[in-house]
């Protein structure tokens, strides 16, 4: 017992000696937090969107044999680059090749025929000229040369549908520019017109938008529209309307948009596969300032925002007319012009909280 009542002691001395050395506890730091702000502006448009769309050939050619076969050989795959008469594929050609020499023996043949038949017409129009031989047989000759120019021609014909015949054993391209496609593989039986490639002109570029209907309505040709290259060049241009669809797809309901790229947009930026986000402007029935959704505080049917005392480095909540409207808050009331206002951590604030405005984060 006398041994736990040392301990009680010593421990007893050592705080009171702490007490004398006054290491009272500190009082905590008053915490200032950061916020994103926004200067209020009256505007008399609401950006909608991002909508995201993808950049499109303008021009793009699926080609294919004229004639059923075996592909013998594919001499491009996706990617490649291709120019004007550069061959793309063949097809088996044996039977072709076949068909091309009896139609070149045919016409050998029938061609001598008809040179000997005009000769001998000839020599009986002068015998008839001499009066040793009858108009019968002039007539008779010039008959059977009529007959053998006739089956030359037809010769010819055929020679020329062989030759035909042959060229479509082999395909290229007839413009400029990159495959986009390549479904077939060597070996395969293919029919007439079934796409062994596919080519597209990089020249002329499309963007391409599904948008909602009711948003697509109101948009005309020629409208201007500000899009964004994902990625990480983020090209930002204008796009004018090019074309809309006259009518919404039956499954999403939405409308397709084609745009036109400016002529200054170069070969590397909005190449073709690439996706892009489109923001569009709407018309406002008057001015109203629009905020970020995030910067409502939503109390019941009460709608209230965090004003930033700038000078003070506080904030002060000020109650507001507002529509939402998805990300967007429309304010009809309450703020003025000038305003700034936190849009983030609405519901995490009090009154006359200190925080730190960063500069970089106005608007």
């Amino acid at each position: 017992m006398s041994r736990a009542f040392q301990l009680i002691g010593i421990l007893a001395l050592g705080t009171a000696l702490s007490a004398c050395n006054g290491s009272a506890p500190k009082a905590e730091a008053e915490v200032i937090r950061p916020v994103l702000t926004q200067v209020v502006a009256e505007t008399t448009s609401q950006a909608v969107g991002p909508f995201v769309g993808t950049i499109k050939p303008r021009h793009e050619t699926a080609y294919g044999f004229l004639i059923a076969g075996r592909v013998l050989s594919r001499e491009v795959g996706v990617g490649d680059s291709v120019k004007t008469g550069d061959l793309l594929a063949t097809l088996e050609a044996s039977v072709q090749e076949f068909d091309l020499a009896s139609a070149q023996a045919n016409a050998a043949s029938t061609e001598a025929q008809f040179t000997n038949l005009a000769a001998s017409e000839e020599r009986i129009r002068g015998l008839v000229a001499a009066n040793t031989a009858s108009q019968a047989q002039l007539d008779a000759a010039t008959a059977a040369r009529q007959s053998a120019e006739a089956q030359r021609d037809q010769a010819k014909a055929k020679l020329t549908q062989a030759e035909d015949q042959l060229s479509y054993t082999r395909l290229t391209a007839s413009a400029d520019g990159i495959i986009t496609a390549a479904p077939v593989d060597v070996g395969q039986v293919v029919g007439a017109g079934t796409t062994i490639v596919s080519v597209a002109q990089p020249q002329e570029r499309d963007l391409v938008l599904d948008l909602p209907q009711e948003l697509a309505t109101g948009l005309q040709v020629g409208d201007v529209i500000s899009v964004s290259e994902n990625g990480a060049s983020g090209s930002s241009v204008d796009a004018a309307v090019r074309e809309i669809a006259p009518s919404a797809s039956s499954t999403a309901r939405l409308r397709r948009v084609l745009l036109t790229l400016p002529d200054s947009v170069g070969s590397d930026a909005f190449r073709i596969g690439a996706t892009v986000t489109a923001s569009i402007a709407q018309p406002l029935a008057k001015p109203t300032i629009v905020l970020p959704s995030t910067a409502i505080k939503q109390d019941g049917e009460a709608r209230s925002v965090w004003v930033v005392d700038t000078t003070a480095g506080t904030v002060a909540n000020r109650a507001v007319t507002a529509e939402m409207q998805g990300d967007v808050a429309l304010v009809s009331a309450g703020l003025a012009n000038g305003d700034v206002v936190a849009i983030a951590g609405a519901n995490s604030l009090t009154e006359g909280q200190k925080v730190l405005v960063n500069k970089g984060t106005e608007e």
